[in-house]
């Protein structure tokens, strides 16, 4: 817990010092980057710790699953800042500002969650697939809101190039599929080895499945281009609602 707690504490850290660095010019890229990985790196040691404790990462509520989603997050875009640099920067006040709520949401996810390597496989799969949906549906709300800022002239100096918000959004659709694909596979081999059967009809599972059909969909459209770039914009926005309405509202029960 006192890891975790830590974590938040960075993590917050981290976005007082973009929010400086991106407004007020203070700071350096290299005290972000590290205030942003050390936040990361308590909240890895945290899991490590509760699994040695209890035998099981506390994953296993909506409480760890959103911190686990919102660290995912983080170590996607500590890797486009390293990349990037600073062309993503100046969304790093808001960007670990989110790591900062969800890992905080994991402070109640104390005990709960499950050991075994198939689950574990699953939820970090889950948890990338979400983490890439809530990035690309970010990046298409962006990307939307500056097209309608350059035909009134009217762009502030902290937004990123389109060309690199195009990029973002496609690549995050793509890596979505990928990993949504990934949830239904690892999930199917653990309930084969938990219960028995490849499926069970669990409404998790189920809108898993239709999330996964919608952005094959989408990734398809992506690949060959058969869609105007602004209305693929606004599926990725509908998909990310969509992921949302099915993390706040949606339950398994068959477990």
């Amino acid at each position: 817990m006192l890891f975790l707690g830590l974590s938040a504490f960075l993590y917050l850290l981290a976005s007082v010092a973009f929010f400086l660095k991106t407004f007020k010019g203070v700071g350096k890229r290299p005290i972000l980057q590290a205030l942003t990985g050390s936040a990361l790196a308590s909240y890895i040691v945290y899991l490590l710790i509760s699994y040695f404790r209890v035998g099981s990462f506390p994953v296993g509520d909506f409480h760890g699953t959103a911190a686990l989603i919102g660290n995912f997050l983080m170590g996607v875009f500590l890797i486009m800042l390293t990349v990037l640099k600073r062309r993503v920067e100046d969304f790093g006040f808001l960007i670990t500002f989110v790591g900062f709520l969800t890992t905080l949401l994991g402070l109640p996810a104390t005990k709960s969650g499950f050991g075994h390597p198939l689950f574990i496989l699953h939820l970090v799969s889950a948890a990338g697939s979400y983490a890439f949906i809530i990035l690309g549906g970010i990046t298409s709300f962006l990307k939307i809101f500056i097209e309608q800022r350059l035909k009134h002239k009217r762009v502030s100096s902290i937004f990123l190039p389109l060309n690199i918000l195009k990029k973002t959004e496609r690549i995050s659709v793509n890596l979505s599929f990928i990993f949504l694909t990934l949830t239904l596979i690892f999930g199917s081999l653990w309930t084969k080895d938990f219960l028995g059967r490849h499926w069970i009809n669990d409404p998790k599972l189920i809108f898993t499945l239709v999330l996964w059909l919608y952005y094959a969909v989408m990734a398809h459209l992506n690949i060959v281009k058969g869609i105007k770039p602004s209305k693929f914009s606004y599926m990725t926005i509908a998909g990310l609602i969509l992921s949302m309405g099915g993390i706040l509202l949606i339950r398994h029960t068959a477990v």
